[in-house]
């Protein structure tokens, strides 16, 4: 969705922060998300672990064996050797998990986990499957309700800054493409992580200003998001923002290049239009276009950090 409005993008290279210039008000930011914001639109299934007991066995096979979810182990012969062997396929994996193979936290009995910007509640829905007592963080009204009734979830109404969530009540927290929408992340990850218990799982997902994409494309990356997007970090700039909170044990901090093909289709539609379409279809050499483009990036994201997406996964101290 296209906000009208004219905005610079300014960066410091010392910390390697990106951030939109001018910023909207908080009290207009609620004005980029009306109209057709994808979590107003989004139509999607009611997520279930399986219709027959045979899905839902080897659905669990994998999440036992794979994730450690031993309380939907299935009582079969083998299980652990059959859920290894069938999460070896990333199809397969992928269907396990509802879709989340990354975003799963580790298993934690009776546990309680808090998304950050949750949207309408997808991820929630999935992990409540999964066993968890599912809450979130939502600013926007409209897609709060839907969260709370697809996911069956408790929301809390406003932004981290100001939610009332209780400190060192979970066991997981995350915040999928949600850092970037603040005003200022360092807090963004000071509260994350009050909200987690001692030996509390973390994971934020945001856009990687640092990517080849955004380097090839410029002002037409689709992650530049503007107005929506106040921050870019870089793997560099998380880091530090995580280490000097002083709450966090870092894990790992990392980029992927998953969502590339995707997000490229969406460039191809913006460039020269001002608008997405969603039937939008690629011709045979954009096609091919976007592949090449792909494998540089995944080539390039081994040492080079090239991905589209950053990946934090860090634990409370």
């Amino acid at each position: 969705m296209f906000v009208p409005g004219v905005w610079s993008i300014r960066v410091c290279e010392h910390c390697v922060i990106a951030w939109l210039d001018p910023q909207p008000i908080p009290e207009d930011m609620g004005l980029a998300y009306g109209g057709p914001y994808y979590t107003h639109l989004r139509e999607w299934a009611p997520v279930s672990l399986g219709r027959n007991s045979l899905v839902r066995a080897l659905r669990g096979a994998v999440l036992s064996a794979r994730y450690g979810y031993v309380a939907l182990r299935p009582q079969i012969p083998f299980a652990n050797a059959v859920g290894h062997l069938m999460s070896v396929f990333p199809a397969v994996r992928k269907r396990a998990t509802l879709g989340w193979q990354r975003e799963i936290p580790p298993y934690t009995p009776n546990g309680r986990l808090l998304e950050i910007g949750c949207g309408d509640g997808m991820y929630l829905a999935a992990m409540r499957e999964l066993g968890w007592e599912v809450h979130g963080i939502e600013p926007d009204p409209a897609a709060a309700r839907r969260a709370a009734s697809n996911a069956g979830a408790t929301i809390w109404p406003g932004g981290i800054e100001t939610a009332s969530v209780p400190s060192g009540a979970y066991d997981a927290v995350v915040a999928l493409q949600s850092i970037e929408h603040v005003y200022d992340p360092r807090l963004f990850v000071e509260r994350a992580a009050s909200f987690l218990r001692p030996g509390g799982f973390l994971y934020i997902a945001t856009p990687n200003f640092d990517s080849l994409a955004r380097r090839r494309f410029h002002e037409d990356w689709l992650a530049l998001d503007v107005p929506r997007h106040l921050h870019l970090l870089t793997p560099e700039s998380l880091r530090v923002i995580s280490e000097t909170s002083g709450l966090l044990r870092l894990a790992c901090v990392r980029t992927l290049s998953r969502r590339a093909v995707r997000e490229r289709e969406h460039v191809y539609t913006v460039r020269g239009t001002g608008s997405f379409h969603g039937d939008f279809r690629p011709s045979f050499a954009q096609r091919i276009s976007i592949d090449i483009f792909g494998i540089v990036e995944k080539v390039g994201n081994l040492s080079l950090q090239w991905g589209e997406e950053i990946e934090l996964i860090a634990y409370r101290r």
